[in-house]
């Protein structure tokens, strides 16, 4: 019984703990969420969380080596690593059929619109810098060209920058958690950890990330992201023997999410957004073009 495994619940126990200490400082000191204080305090504080508590517990209450966190290159697969940018494309490709299937069948309203024309653009760049921008004043790159620079920016960020505080989080997820589950069937380990992983996110949600519209039914949003989110993220780190490919993969869509909708005007957050229903539906091509690879073909 995963109730009766004492390190893993004292794992999510700190991880929470340190976490929530965070958001609280962010809430009680009255920083607004998403300025550069809540966002460094974020980074530094929650984002690490996971990282603090899984070096606790392996180092002072299994005492055992800090390898089992599968922090490795050495004797990680590479081939699988090198593929995130691939898992990347694929979602975004797919988070935009969804947006467009999503309009065509429920209407803008609800999931908003896809625009890969040049005017488009243009318009949503001044949408989003709320008219202090003037796009026509620049020589603004064709759509393909922005696309491509988004997605190549946000490859080199999750391999760089946000592989460090991604680690923060994948050294406690899919690093100690999947230690102590990987006994399990994968749709057990691959569920309780996205449910802990989304209620994690809960005091951030509250007070405005991803969800700012309904915080609250955000929490439980945010748990249906990270669940379906934790199927190529546990493929990632089965497959390559290291916490590095999800924690690429993490930083890779965190880093390209803003990126992305810059080509929608979206509609509800639960439904027309990166981390609404259709970037939901978006990773279930991923997760059924890795199984389909990694499984043995017949003889």
């Amino acid at each position: 019984m995963l109730l009766k495994d004492r390190p893993l619940l004292i794992f999510i126990t700190l991880a929470f703990a340190f976490c929530w200490f965070w958001a609280g400082i962010i809430s009680v000191s009255h920083i607004d969420y998403g300025s550069m204080a809540s966002t460094l305090i974020v980074a530094l504080g929650c984002m690490s969380a996971p990282a603090l508590a899984a070096f606790i517990v392996a180092r002072f209450v299994l005492k055992q080596p800090l390898k089992m966190l599968a922090v490795n290159w050495k004797t990680a697969n590479r081939g699988i690593i090198f593929t995130t940018a691939l898992w990347l494309a694929v979602w975004a490709a797919s988070f935009y059929l969804f947006m467009w299937l999503g309009s065509m069948a429920f209407g803008e309203e609800l999931f908003g619109r896809v625009d890969f024309s040049h005017e488009g653009l243009l318009n949503r760049i001044e949408d989003l810098t709320q008219g202090q921008f003037d796009p026509e004043s620049f020589n603004i790159p064709s759509v393909p060209v922005v696309l491509s620079l988004i997605l190549i920016s946000a490859v080199i960020a999750g391999a760089t920058i946000n592989l460090i505080f991604a680690l923060g989080e994948e050294i406690g997820w899919r690093g100690f958690m999947y230690s102590r589950l990987e006994h399990l069937p994968a749709y057990r380990r691959i569920i309780f950890t996205g449910v802990i992983w989304g209620f994690w996110h809960a005091p951030l949600i509250l007070q405005g990330h991803n969800y700012p519209a309904n915080p609250e039914w955000g929490v439980f949003m945010m748990v249906v992201f990270c669940v379906a989110l934790a199927f190529p993220m546990d493929w990632l780190r089965r497959n390559s023997n290291s916490v590095l490919a999800p924690a690429a993969f993490h930083g890779m869509i965190n880093a390209s999410a803003a990126g992305l909708m810059m080509f929608v005007y979206p509609g509800h957050e639960f439904l027309g957004s990166v981390v609404g229903l259709a970037g939901i539906l978006a990773l279930g091509p991923v997760y059924l073009v890795q199984s389909a690879i990694s499984r043995p073909s017949g003889g």
